[in-house]
């Protein structure tokens, strides 16, 4: 499909962890907290061999059912917006990260356009941790599908980031960390 060009967040923003797990409002946290742009978490499939996506890999709610549609157009109108994040720690232990689940680099990066699209965002995070930092198959594979989302996006003239969410320590990055953007 072809995609419209969604407006690029700021340079520098604050966008704090939303538990999707919740039955929290965006748009209520942002006006009682002052924060305007939330990092979505998270997204995960339904299964360790499954390529869909839902929030918090819950069955009863599956990304096609557009759940946060209305309330992220809500933060929008009050200056906000919204980064939904794949993966997570129960994801990276679990299996259910999309690019450790799914076998299909085109099928993830179909996931990730879906995502972008149904949600008009111009930034994904991908929350990299635990059993997922050394999973060199779906590392190569989720690197192989944001290419793709890449590719795609810039013959769309569609403002496209991507962010990374990796263990740190006290000097810093972790190895693990520096693998993943290598």
């Amino acid at each position: 499909t072809s995609a419209q060009a969604a407006t690029p967040l700021p340079t520098h923003v604050y966008a704090p962890y939303f538990e999707t797990w919740t039955t929290d409002s965006l748009t209520t946290t942002a006006q009682q907290s002052g924060a305007r742009y939330f990092t979505l978490a998270f997204l995960e499939t339904l299964s360790k061999t499954s390529c869909t996506l839902a929030w918090n890999g819950s069955r009863s709610d599956p990304v096609t059912n557009n759940h946060y549609a209305s309330d992220i157009a809500s933060l929008r109108a009050l200056g906000g917006d919204v980064i939904p994040s794949f993966g997570g720690w129960s994801a990276d232990q679990g299996g259910t990260e999309i690019a450790d689940s799914c076998k299909n680099v085109a099928t993830i990066a179909a996931a990730y356009e879906d995502v972008i699209t149904r949600y008009d965002v111009t930034r994904l995070d991908m929350d990299v941790e635990g059993r997922s930092l050394t999973r060199t198959d779906g590392i190569d594979r989720r690197n192989k599908a944001l290419k793709l989302v890449q590719d795609w996006a810039a013959a769309q003239g569609r403002p496209f980031q991507v962010s990374y969410t990796l263990p740190t320590s006290a000097t810093g990055l972790e190895q693990s960390g520096v693998a993943i953007l290598q």
